[in-house]
């Protein structure tokens, strides 16, 4: 059977190409970042093992206009596409799966991602769609469907494969309920990089410090945390499971060494910590990869990581490390269920940048809720922690609700969500009523992507020189030109839209 896990290329009147795979939202960018979408390449991975015709599909990263993606799509005429959704692009996709329908009638189209799992109905309703997977575990599930559909015509009406909502021959809907992960994670397969075409992923990311990079095979499903409520990573559909770390160190050493990788991030929600995280900081020391001229880096949170872990990750030449700080106020940081106080946030730091780490700020402005008094905290904090050294980039979102997550069930409750536009949640604009006008939240965003042109923070860059280690002569020589356009990029996509939709 010829599965085609498929991207169409997605852009806006601005030029912008929609960044779909392997995001926490879509967002518009201009100078793109291709993601590998993980999951749906072990997906792809798995079918192929199985012995299944896989198309790996990335209009996006294959660099291809969204017609010639089209014209290759029914000229392949896949048995099984499989497509990735969120918010923004969903009536896009709900239009693009009816046309592709009409000229491959017999072809069944396979709905994933976020929004579509939690309301699948929806996307059945409005789409020619034949299957829409309530789950995020991508690869279990069509591992055990595409085989039943290659074998039984009548699959349809005798598949029990629990997760999914299947378009009946009559057009009703079939539901199997909710999806629950009894097998192990290591039970799918790391990622064919060459079937995924890896090295369309591997130059442009902002993340990698060194190229060629490429993302991990995720060692955490879903996040152990799992609790803050504007995360994708919450609620009853999702389940936490967790790789072996040799399994993991396997990886990394065959990316190092068969494709010559220069850095590896592992884009799990929320990565090992504690003994795990030891555990595969001393792996890589044991097996000499930190000697091979690698960065490596991940996600994590405030206080999951001791001095002590942060130490041993620096020795195993751990460079890149995302965090979440989201706010600076306590009562945002409580409201979101966050899980930590304000007042650890400069210790985490501090051993971080200490030992050499460089770690990424997450920050986000334009809760429903936020006030004057904490928009400039989070504003000012975000300077100190950026002036003194203690952070090297950050990364600044609009708050968009995502996905019917908590936070976007709130915004419902509490009448405060603008639009019923799906088009609308694509981050580049607020879209909640907030206690002050828009326009000083876009004013917020542009004084805090401009800190990394302000002398102070350059200063800063330039004393870190002092320290000899490469990677801060990299970061300010290399990877801080790459970086400028980015950051513009960054600035143009989240202020654009400053007086469309008023607060």
């Amino acid at each position: 059977m010829k599965v085609a896990i498929s991207y169409p290329p997605i852009v806006n009147r601005h030029g912008q190409k929609a960044m779909v795979s392997q995001n926490r939202n879509v967002q518009f960018f201009k100078a793109p970042t291709y993601l590998l979408p993980v999951v749906h390449a072990q997906a792809g991975t798995w079918l192929k093992q199985l012995g299944h015709e896989l198309l790996w599909d990335d209009g996006n990263a294959q660099l291809k206009s969204y017609e010639q993606w089209f014209a290759d799509l029914v000229a392949a005429r896949p048995d099984v596409v499989v497509f990735e959704s969120t918010t923004p692009v969903m009536k896009f996709y709900w239009r693009v799966t009816s046309e592709l329908k009409a000229k491959l009638p017999d072809t069944v189209f396979i709905m994933t991602g976020y929004h579509s799992m939690r309301k699948p109905e929806e996307t059945c309703e409005n789409s020619a769609t034949d299957v829409v997977l309530r789950s995020n575990h991508v690869d279990f599930v069509l591992s055990k469907l595409i085989p039943i559909i290659a074998s039984d015509k009548d699959w349809r009406t005798h598949c029990k494969i629990e997760g999914l909502v299947i378009r009946m021959a009559d057009g009703t809907l079939r539901s199997t309920g909710h999806f629950r992960q009894v097998e192990p994670l290591e039970k799918s397969p790391v990622v064919d990089r060459d079937l995924v075409q890896w090295r369309n992923y591997a130059l442009e990311n902002g993340n990698f410090l060194q190229l060629p990079g490429t993302y991990a095979t995720s060692v955490i499903r879903d996040c152990m945390f799992g609790k803050c409520t504007f995360c994708r990573y919450n609620g009853p559909d999702l389940t936490f499971s967790m790789l072996p770390v040799q399994r993991s160190l396997d990886e990394y050493e065959r990316l190092i060494n068969d494709y010559g990788v220069k850095e590896i991030f592992d884009d799990s929600g929320v990565w090992y910590r504690g003994k795990e995280a030891r555990e595969f900081a001393q792996g890589i020391i044991d097996r000499g990869l930190h000697k091979r001229g690698c960065y490596f880096g991940f996600n994590t949170r405030f206080e999951y990581l001791d001095e002590e872990t942060i130490k041993l990750l620096a020795a195993a030449n751990f460079r890149f490390v995302l965090i979440g700080l989201e706010a600076a106020d306590d009562e945002t940081l409580q409201r979101l269920k966050k899980g930590y106080q304000l007042q650890h946030v400069e210790r985490s730091l501090k051993w971080m940048s200490q030992y050499g780490l460089h770690p990424h700020l997450t920050i986000m402005v334009g809760y429903y809720w936020q006030t004057r008094q904490q928009l400039d905290g989070t504003v000012q904090f975000v300077k100190s922690l950026m002036y003194q050294g203690l952070a090297r980039t950050l990364q600044v979102t609009l708050c968009t609700p995502l996905d019917f997550t908590p936070y976007h069930q709130e915004c419902i409750d509490q009448k405060v969500l603008l639009t019923e536009d799906y088009d609308d949640h694509d981050m580049s604009k607020l879209i909640v009523k907030t206690p002050l006008p828009h326009a000083e939240y876009y004013k917020a965003v542009r004084e805090m992507y401009g800190i990394a042109f302000s002398p102070q923070f350059i200063l800063r860059q330039v004393r870190y020189l002092l320290t000899g280690r490469t990677r801060d002569w990299q970061f300010l020589f290399t990877y801080g030109w790459r970086a400028i356009r980015r950051v513009r990029n960054h600035i143009f996509n989240l202020t654009r839209h400053e007086n469309t939709i008023s607060g």
